[in-house]
């Protein structure tokens, strides 16, 4: 079994990723042993997110506020580096320089440039880097990708991604609501339905973006991507009052419409017949860590999530936003 440890205990390491090794644990693919956080009052804070709270628990790790003392004292197989944004590159290629295999959260970097940095050590380290682009591993998102790449419905002939919640002012000293940290909901919440954008139907030849600053700059984002023949809508909002975390999408397709509201899959025929699919019962923060360790096990190349397609999705955003600086003008994408 491998030996994971987190750097960054904080929200979506205590609802997302903890979790996820408690499960795996039970497999035997993998055992969180330690994490090193800088606040020493993290590992005792118990932090509510967008997507639900913490889930420490009976939770037993060694924990450190000294990075050096946490390597030096442990034997480590995986580092999952979940701290703000700006840190992402830094952070990971100094790991890769050392030899680990780095999962690490998205958005991959705070620049395009530093997702170049971080691919560029991952190329020179015995150890693996995946970037946490998590949708790719959801069981609704799944089904999606899978009767796209079958043709089962015939062609998508539209498709709408939401994202939407209330503003993230859980975060290190209120780092998501600057800018120059997170990119706003732009960067940080959109970057998921870019990237799935990106994953179901390929790179986009031109895409346009409107933003409206509320709390900071860029809290709504309403994209769209340009394909020949097929209209795609994304909207990331994070400046709503009251409002429970909310994602979904709708798909058309010649032969039916796919909807997912809540996680759960409805597909409605064009000759009136509609049914639930039944999908894969592993949950995505876990299936995407699950197939982490899978691929460091097997020695095998990760061709569902590499990280040359995160970079490429921070490069869209980065096109998006100079839409949106714009005024929402119509930009080409050069993915080379």
């Amino acid at each position: 079994m491998l030996n994971a440890a987190l750097i960054g205990f904080g929200g979506i390491a205590q609802a997302a990723h903890i979790p996820a090794y408690k499960s795996l644990e039970k497999k035997n693919k993998v055992r969180l042993v330690a994490a090193y956080e800088i606040n020493k009052d993290r590992f005792n804070t118990k932090t509510e997110i967008n997507i639900g709270g913490s889930d420490v628990g009976e939770l037993k790790i060694r924990q450190y506020t000294n990075l050096e003392e946490m390597l030096n004292n442990e034997a480590i197989d995986l580092i999952d580096i979940c701290i703000p944004t700006p840190f992402h590159s830094d952070m990971a290629v100094n790991m890769l320089d050392r030899g680990y295999n780095v999962f690490c959260e998205k958005p991959m970097s705070r620049t395009y440039n530093g997702c170049l940095k971080m691919l560029d050590a991952a190329k020179q380290s015995k150890g693996k880097l995946m970037i946490g682009q998590c949708l790719r591993f959801f069981p609704d998102y799944m089904y999606l990708k899978g009767v796209i790449d079958s043709g089962e419905f015939g062609k998508p002939l539209s498709a709408v991604f939401r994202r939407m919640s209330v503003p993230p002012i859980w975060g290190w000293q209120n780092w998501y609501m600057n800018y120059e940290m997170s990119g706003g909901a732009l960067m940080d919440l959109h970057i998921h339905d870019i990237d799935m954008a990106r994953y179901l139907f390929g790179e986009p030849y031109a895409v346009s973006c409107l933003a409206q600053d509320v709390y900071s700059k860029f809290d709504i984002a309403h994209s769209r991507l340009y394909y020949e023949n097929l209209p795609v809508l994304a909207i990331g909002d994070w400046s709503l009052a009251g409002t429970p975390f909310t994602a979904d999408f709708r798909v058309g397709f010649e032969k039916a419409s796919v909807i997912s509201e809540g996680g759960t899959v409805t597909v409605y025929t064009r000759d009136d017949k509609e049914f639930k699919p039944e999908l894969v019962s592993t949950g995505g923060y876990e299936g995407e860590i699950e197939y982490f360790v899978n691929m460091i096990n097997s020695k095998s190349e990760n061709i569902k999530n590499p990280p040359e397609s995160a970079a490429l999705s921070l490069k869209l955003i980065e096109t998006l936003r100079e839409s949106a600086e714009s005024g929402g003008k119509i930009v080409k994408f050069n993915p080379a």
